[in-house]
């Protein structure tokens, strides 16, 4: 009988290649394991992250980890034309969408690691026959932890007073971002707010987090408050 783990897979990326000619990319990341005969299962998909070359994906991947098993894992990352924007990720098509570069390991290369995490260049072979090397385009980040469970949730009503306004007219489009540290001093986004539209002293909905999402009640939380850019570089207010 195989020991068995229940893991969370968190992902981001860096320095993606730009691929639409007047913004920046939207893309999607999606895992799969690989069978041996080579075959695809696919595990889960991200949301789409608006107009970021360097996205933190808030949607973790859940994956059953088994000790004595080899697992190979393969990301595939995607540029989500803006005419399916709107549509859920589940339905898109990948094959309508710009292919932004992958990358390949082992389950227990991520597991494995004393952090937790793993980055590999994210890569594309090249079709010219000049070149056979793989062309590097950007980075892929994968942290794991164990899937925990807790039936503790907390209500938190967030609020800000008299914030910076970084555009001239109208106001500040603010919203808010909450990730956890971890132990090596990494940090991973796990719920975000609303964009509240033209206010200094927005008050956003009642966030639930639940114990399992940040750990326990005990762990630090980094909150912070941006105001939103539709082009995607959102200004950190604090």
């Amino acid at each position: 009988m195989l020991l068995t783990n229940y893991v969370q897979l968190s992902l981001s990326a860096s320095d993606l290649r730009g691929r639409d000619v007047f913004s920046k990319s939207n893309p999607l990341a999606v895992v799969y394991t690989k069978g041996k005969d080579g075959s695809l299962q696919e595990l889960g998909r991200t949301e789409v992250a608006f107009y970021s070359l360097n996205p933190q994906w808030f949607t973790k991947i859940k994956v059953t980890y088994h000790f004595e098993a080899v697992q190979t894992v393969l990301f595939r990352v995607y540029d989500v034309d803006t005419q399916f924007h709107g549509s859920e990720v589940k339905t898109l098509k990948l094959d309508d969408q710009q292919y932004l570069g992958g990358c390949t390991c082992t389950l227990s290369e991520i597991c494995s690691n004393p952090r937790g995490s793993w980055t590999a260049d994210l890569v594309s072979i090249a079709e010219s026959a000049e070149s056979s090397r793989p062309k590097r385009l950007g980075q892929l980040t994968v942290h794991a932890e164990l899937e925990l469970f807790s039936k503790t949730t907390a209500e938190l009503t967030f609020t800000c007073s008299d914030l910076e306004n970084k555009d001239f007219f109208p106001k500040n489009d603010c919203f808010l971002v909450i990730s956890k540290c971890l132990h090596g001093g990494d940090t991973i986004p796990i719920c975000r707010t609303e964009v509240l539209k033209n206010n200094l002293n927005p008050q956003w909905k009642p966030i639930l987090l639940n114990m399992a999402q940040v750990d326990s009640k005990d762990s630090p939380l980094i909150i912070e408050c941006f105001n939103f850019n539709s082009y995607g570089k959102h200004d950190l207010l604090g």
